[in-house]
């Protein structure tokens, strides 16, 4: 899921971005050069939370996954500098809902780093999803037959399927009316 998140918000914002390299985060950041003339945009997953379980017989939960989209650029304020590039990833990104997921809102954007000319910037969209726990099938006994009872007598419920449940009849067994 992860995977198909980043390569979904990769190529959303490498369509709409014109004038920057936009990819995923390189698996080796520490030897990692940027050779576009203006920067690059760098999609990674950040962080998931997950919200306490909803239901008590199944894991039921929240989860919220966090992106962080880094800005490596060669100018500031210029036009395709980082302050024109943090907005339109934002007005890209806000409100898009990716595979599997509920739309996607901004969390924050900071300046990290700047060094020789190249301006750092990192902006967190979050989006939720709902996990669901893999549930093994349980070995139950069969329902076949449900009674009821009031106030005027028992009932038993036909099997609702037509089969056979034993008795040579066709499921039912609700005794008929009295004619008082």
């Amino acid at each position: 899921m992860i995977g198909e998140i980043e390569k979904a918000i990769v190529e959303r914002l490498a369509a709409q971005l014109a004038g920057v390299k936009v990819e995923a985060f390189p698996d080796k950041p520490d030897t990692y050069n940027m050779h576009h003339p203006k920067g690059a945009v760098l999609v990674a997953f950040g962080r998931s939370t997950y919200s306490q379980p909803r239901a008590t017989d199944l894991v039921v939960q929240e989860r919220r996954i966090e992106w962080d989209i880094t800005l490596v650029m060669r100018n500031l304020r210029d036009h395709a500098g980082a302050y024109d590039v943090l907005d339109a990833v934002r007005l890209i990104l806000t409100g898009w809902q990716p595979p599997a997921c509920r739309k996607m809102m901004p969390v924050r954007e900071q300046f990290l780093d700047q060094r020789q000319g190249v301006w750092t910037y990192v902006m967190t969209m979050a989006c939720a999803t709902t996990v669901v726990e893999c549930a093994e099938e349980e070995d139950l006994p069969l329902l076949k037959r449900i009674n009821t009872e009031d106030d005027f007598g028992t009932t038993q419920a036909p099997r609702g399927d037509g089969g056979d449940d034993d008795d040579g009849d066709d499921g039912g067994d609700a005794p008929a009316p009295d004619d008082d």
